[in-house]
């Protein structure tokens, strides 16, 4: 996966950028707050995932403007393909100039991003493993992206039904119709269990290897497992569930959590309260870990991210280092600045000095929400 060119009109400070980068790895470097993380934001909105960043779809919009546009050149599976997408008012998408829902990018166009706020995914609650996991699902399988979609919405409906029927005072009449969205819920929840215990099993090899290139500390192994809010039957993993015996099984348990839904006027079950755990020498990190353990753990975790995308669609996708150079240790910054990574790598920092160290690649610096090549600004060297 291969990003030839990229413009950019009227997103956030970036008033026109015109990027052609090199195919390996690339360092745009600059003063704070001069519009590097939103290039980056930029590219990744390409994927048709979500902002890495907690944002409004109107603040995408440079102030004063009424519509912002991202347009990328790339090379995937020896194809050239475009991508497009239109932001303010309605989001609009456009894939190799056919257009297409925002969604529809999704495991056309490849990346991925690690920033500071990545440390969320091992600091943070649950929610912020489930949308790492959802996301990371979705690039290599896009139709469980309507499987989420359609979940929500029937969990969406089973709530209002159950406040209905609480308000109504008519529970015992209305409990045919919840059993009518029990079953549509428990054949969309297996479909997300299914996938997320499936990805999971994929993605705990490679990032307990990339965790130990980091440390190099074998004593303390790094561990994945998945935590459903509904178990597997018998202790199974729900991997090696089939269909009717998992959307039983969920039938059941939703069931048997009636009287809790009742309670909570909401559904208390189901895979919107799943989590997964990663532990080092048996421990929980995010309880028990150092932050440079925290971040090891979440860089592992998008590098193997990064591996099990390769396998499985023959791609290494971009990879995008938003600000997170310096916290590397000197062997991954390496690893990235002299092109290790079978990717293309976008990586933004303050430190000119980086550009300095790259082997080949190319060297860009933003100023004021303009991209410059060293040098070439009023036609003379930077001091």
């Amino acid at each position: 996966m291969r990003l030839t060119g990229l413009t950019i009109r009227n997103f956030r400070n970036l008033r026109s950028v015109n990027l052609s980068p090199a195919p390996g790895v690339n360092v745009i470097y600059g003063e704070n707050a001069q519009g590097k993380t939103n290039l980056m934001e930029a590219v990744y909105l390409l994927t048709g995932q979500k902002s890495f960043r907690a944002a409004r779809e109107s603040d995408f919009v440079r102030f004063g403007e009424e519509t912002a546009r991202i347009e990328a050149d790339f090379i995937c599976q020896g194809r050239q393909k475009s991508a497009a997408l239109a932001l303010g008012g309605k989001k609009q998408a456009w894939l190799s100039g056919v257009e297409c829902t925002p969604g529809e990018l999704t495991g056309e166009f490849l990346a991925v991003v690690f920033s500071p706020g990545e440390l969320a995914l091992i600091q943070q609650g649950p929610a912020e493993r489930r949308a790492f996991l959802d996301g990371a699902i979705s690039q290599v399988m896009p139709r469980y992206l309507a499987t989420l979609a359609a979940m929500g919405r029937i969990l969406l409906q089973r709530n209002t039904l159950i406040a209905d029927m609480l308000k109504s005072g008519s529970a015992a009449a209305m409990e045919p119709l919840l059993e009518t969205w029990d079953r549509s819920l428990a054949r969309a929840a297996y479909s997300v269990c299914h996938a997320r215990a499936r990805f999971l099993r994929r993605l705990a090899p490679p990032a307990a290897e990339i965790y130990q290139s980091i440390c190099r500390r074998e004593d303390q192994p790094f561990r994945l497992s998945y935590q459903p809010s509904i178990p597997a039957p018998q202790g199974a993993d729900w991997a090696e569930i089939p269909p009717a015996e998992g959307e039983a099984h969920i039938r059941a348990a939703l069931a048997a959590a009636r009287g809790e839904d009742y309670k909570n006027y909401c559904t208390t079950l189901g895979p919107h309260r799943d989590n997964f755990e990663v532990t080092l020498a048996g421990v929980s990190a995010r309880s028990f870990g150092s932050q440079g353990q925290q971040r090891s753990c979440a860089l592992a975790l998008k590098l193997a991210q990064c591996r099990v995308m390769e396998e499985t669609l023959g791609e290494a996708p971009i990879i995008l280092l938003d600000d997170v150079l310096s916290e590397l240790d000197r062997t991954r910054r390496e690893y990235f600045l002299r092109g290790e990574h079978p990717g293309q790598v976008f990586i933004t920092c303050c430190d000119r000095g980086a550009a300095r160290q790259l082997c080949g690649g190319a060297a860009f610096r933003m100023k004021e929400g303009r991209l410059y090549r060293p040098g070439e600004r009023a036609g003379r060297k930077e001091p």
